[in-house]
């Protein structure tokens, strides 16, 4: 019922955000209500009407994660930075689903069920210096929420994982000891 008349509303008020942010809510909430891929049209023309509009940004952004389409939520969240420096959510969000979108890569590299070890672990270094995207955002995140321990969290992991990238080791040591006295 509730799908019924948010789809209602945003018939009669096309450009009302808030009834957008309900269908998004509704759409990447609740398993069978819809396809949330039937909003991004939607998404997309309020954009054009506010173009400013953090929330619709940032809905956009929980929308193609619904999608598992994390290079358009990494457009959102960056978009969220832009329109709001200090906010923590959009900076931790952004490197958030560019690891994610790396992972992708990753599993990618790792089904392709080839026997040439070199090209693979060739593939992956390829891959995981791509993680190295994701540390200004963690850091810019940490920043401006330094008791959080998400984003300290994902530098400490991060940092260990490219640990044999020159200056990562001792990033990687300092990050770990914050972790740790964050626990």
């Amino acid at each position: 019922k509730a799908k019924d008349v948010l789809l209602e509303g945003i018939k009669l008020y096309p450009k009302n955000s808030l009834i957008l942010d309900g269908l998004m809510h509704l759409y990447t909430a609740e398993e069978g209500v819809g396809d949330p891929a039937e909003l991004v049209s939607m998404f997309e023309a309020s954009l054009k009407n506010d173009p400013t509009n953090y929330d619709l940004w940032f809905g956009r952004g929980r929308l193609f994660n619904a999608m598992k389409n994390y290079k358009e939520c990494i457009v959102s969240f960056k978009k969220c930075a832009e329109l709001r420096p200090n906010d923590y959510d959009a900076h931790y969000w952004t490197g958030y689903f560019i690891v994610e979108d790396v992972n992708l890569v990753i599993e990618e590299v790792n089904a392709t069920g080839t026997t040439d070890y070199e090209l693979q672990q060739k593939r992956l270094d390829e891959a995981n210096l791509l993680f190295m995207d994701a540390l200004p955002w963690f850091e810019k995140a940490h920043e401006i929420n330094p008791t959080d321990i998400g984003a300290i969290d994902y530098l400490n992991k991060l940092c260990f994982r490219l640990r044999d990238v020159e200056g990562m080791m001792e990033k990687y040591n300092k990050y770990h000891e914050l972790y740790m006295q964050m626990q």
